[in-house]
């Protein structure tokens, strides 16, 4: 299974420009991946503040501009796009399957209220997948610090995923939480961050990379400075996981009462 991680640069709130990026980005990898994958709110940035950049869920221009181009050229897309659905508007992450149909999307659950994220959009109430090669586990930027989640997306995918907007300065965070998700639910852990300077200030730095179910990072081939290609061999998650069976000591019942 070959899949693009790509460290889009998005530039700030111009969608036009950065759906020009990405088609320029789907076909340049055409026939040389199965799934590329873009960062958290790819077509603005991170712009919360300016809920006129959301999009309705069910009659989005950007999505149907992104279906147009996973059918074209056959490929399995993720991006990150502010929607708004019944009066509210999340951060989500849209999954587009290569016959252009929209597979799936997750509304981030955890907000990050330091940012002030909390104050301007809604936060999601379930846990999405997408039925693809293995199960892919949705989540996006901040919900990374909150083990849980993947425990429970794990349950069922070989593949957890988190798009992001991860800054510079935190940027040690990124890579030793995406290191612990992968080891603790064993499971292979995509990480796809932008990279750049936004309008709120923050800076980025390419920091995308894939993690094994036994924790080691992938060695990747450079496509550019910000597109990686890695290999994922599926049977070595079903491997690990049935030679070393962790979950099965998992105390479900118990930890609930930490939650009652």
């Amino acid at each position: 299974m070959k899949v693009a991680v790509v460290s889009l640069n998005s530039i700030w709130e111009d969608k036009k420009a950065n759906l020009e990026e990405v088609e320029h980005i789907v076909r340049a990898l055409s026939q040389k991946v199965e799934y590329v994958i873009f960062p958290e709110m790819s077509l603005t940035g991170f712009s919360v503040s300016n809920l006129a950049l959301a999009e309705d869920l069910e009659n989005s221009d950007s999505i149907l501009a992104i279906q147009k181009l996973a059918k074209e050229y056959q490929m399995n897309i993720v991006f990150g796009l502010m929607t708004s659905k019944e009066d509210k508007k999340y951060n989500s992450c849209i999954g587009i399957n290569a016959k252009g149909e929209v597979e799936g999307s997750y509304e981030k659950i955890h907000l990050f209220s330091y940012s002030g994220e909390d104050e301007l959009i809604s936060g999601g109430n379930e846990v999405k997948s997408l039925p693809w090669e293995g199960g892919w586990g949705l989540s996006i930027c901040f919900d990374l610090r909150f083990p849980e989640l993947y425990q429970e997306l794990s349950k069922e995918n070989l593949i957890l995923l988190n798009i992001a907007n991860w800054p510079k300065a935190r940027v040690a965070h990124w890579r030793t939480l995406l290191n612990a998700r992968a080891i603790e639910n064993q499971s292979f852990m995509i990480g796809v961050n932008r990279t750049g300077s936004d309008g709120n200030g923050l800076e980025y730095e390419e920091s995308s990379c894939v993690f094994s179910p036994n924790g080691e990072k992938l060695e990747s081939i450079a496509v550019s400075d910000t597109i990686k290609i890695f290999d994922l061999n599926l049977e070595e998650a079903i491997e690990y996981r049935k030679n070393f069976p962790i979950k099965k000591d998992r105390r479900e019942g118990f930890y609930k009462e930490f939650y009652s």
